[in-house]
């Protein structure tokens, strides 16, 4: 746990204060979702040329999509992919979020599944699993998303596609990412700067413009921004996107040609029957999305019988040989399913055996495994009394305080205490277990080292990350 940490500090970028940041994610949260309009359209429109009459053995090509989304405050996003085309239609399959974290109710790429031919989009969403819709991208107006709905946040990514497409037809291209991708078209390199916003573009005048749905927005990212693209020697193709104004990654999305194992992987890519099913994304996720969302029902209208059967599910896939990634996600639905499943035994036994799966294979910082450990104990704690739940978590909490590491007392405050702090006054049992925690491993009194802000009034809730820019904030708050 102490290397991790050490390897962990190295990779860091300036520390924002965790209000600002909290003040910043809230202001700008459906602002800086239009970054994901870009993650699309360099997954999809590299394989893509000018619309081919007849498909054909030779128009069709498959590729395995690698998404990263950079950050500097939070671990890198990594989303996997199945893309292909068979010359007329293109398909994407977005299966795989990295590591495992908590995952945003509307979030647009955690396995989802879009078909696109010439004049329409058909794409499914694994929150809602029983609904396949359609959208005509060229009937929209590029905007950004108007509220938090999983429709709109669609519509933002969806309709940059469509101004595109425009531009490889031979049409005018409205968007930056239209020229650029119409520059790096049949070229192994290529880069093209996007317009960098004045210098007087206040955040009031950036959110002001999003309030009223102005497509330039779009063309105006704070700090501007850097497209390029590279071949590889292997053949790989690579889609950067940076800061202009100053040297950042954002997104990196890397393809790899891959073939297609199944005849029927070739013939689903145009059925819009199978959004969602789509037998080129291999089983052991879709079946894992799956429990997922049964898991997810179930904590909507809590069933013994249903929490059992889906507890007996997981275990017999837990049974078999399983990516280490996707057993750990399943032992945490396995411990959602044993919570409703009516014995302590079996809460017990998953909650320990996730979390050590977790520890060790999930590669966060130090400060998260021990929120994810406060997260494992708040539910335990819905079931349980605090003594009992108090019981169990201590003996993991010392596993993972490391003297090393908690003997810094800043760490400790700012990094460790105030996010506990942050999760609501419920979380009070676990800060008072942490600091005894860490005085036990370091000798020392925690509360020696500093006053701790409290909570806002009105802020008493549980603050998830999302994938908004930390050190844009200077621009966007004035700061």
């Amino acid at each position: 746990m102490a290397q991790r940490q050490e390897s962990n500090k190295g990779r860091q970028g300036p520390r924002i204060p965790i209000w600002v940041r909290r003040a910043y994610h809230r202001k700008v949260r459906s602002l800086m979702k239009t970054a994901w309009a870009v993650v699309f359209l360099c997954t999809w429109v590299p394989a893509c040329g000018r619309e081919q009459p007849t498909a054909s053995l030779t128009s069709r090509c498959a590729y395995d999509v690698l998404v990263i989304l950079q950050s500097d405050t939070y671990r890198p996003r990594r989303y996997r992919a199945v893309f292909a085309t068979d010359g007329r239609c293109q398909r994407i399959a977005f299966y795989w979020l990295g590591p495992v974290t908590e995952i945003e109710p509307t979030d647009t790429l955690a396995f989802s599944d879009f078909l696109f031919d010439a004049d329409r989009v058909w794409y499914w969403h694994h929150r809602d699993p029983n609904q396949v819709r359609t959208w005509r991208p060229m009937d929209q107006v590029a905007r950004l998303p108007t509220d938090r709905g999983l429709e709109s946040t669609l519509g933002s990514i969806l309709t940059p596609v469509a101004h595109n497409r425009m531009a490889a037809a031979g049409r005018e291209g409205t968007m930056e990412t239209s020229r650029f991708f119409e520059g790096a078209r049949n070229q192994d390199r290529f880069t093209y700067t996007a317009k960098v916003p004045m210098e007087n573009a206040t955040g009031k005048a950036l959110l002001a413009a999003w309030a009223k749905g102005d497509c330039q927005i779009l063309n105006q990212l704070p700090f501007g921004r850097t497209y390029s693209k590279e071949r590889g020697p292997k053949g790989d193709i690579i889609w950067r996107i940076s800061k202009a104004a100053i040297p950042m990654e954002k997104v990196r999305v890397t393809l790899k040609r891959m073939p297609l194992s199944t005849a029927s992987a070739w013939s689903e890519i145009s059925d819009s029957n199978t959004l969602g099913r789509w037998t080129a994304v291999p089983e052991v996720y879709r079946e894992y999305w799956s429990l997922k969302d049964q898991s997810v029902r179930l904590r909507r209208s809590p069933n013994s019988h249903e929490a059992q059967g889906l507890y007996a599910r997981i275990t017999s896939c837990l049974a078999g040989s399983l990516p280490d990634e996707v057993s750990l996600a399943m032992k945490e639905v396995r411990f959602t399913a044993s919570l409703y499943a009516g014995s302590d035994q079996a809460m017990a036994s998953c909650a320990r055996e996730y979390f050590d799966a977790y520890a060790r294979l999930a590669e966060e910082p130090v400060e998260r495994v021990v929120i994810n450990l406060g997260r494992v104990g708040r539910e335990l704690g819905g079931v349980w009394s605090e003594d009992q739940t108090r019981d169990f978590v201590r003996p993991l909490l010392k596993g993972i305080v490391d003297p090393k590491v908690f003997s810094d007392s800043e760490f400790v405050t700012k990094e460790v205490l105030e996010r506990i702090r942050m999760q609501g006054r419920a979380w009070s049992w676990y800060e008072q277990l942490v600091r005894e925690t860490v005085q036990e491993a370091t000798g020392r009194r925690v509360e020696s080292v500093g006053q701790i802000s409290r909570v806002p009034d009105g802020q008493n809730r549980i603050v998830t990350t999302t994938d908004s820019e930390p050190n844009d904030c200077t621009t966007l708050t004035g700061g």
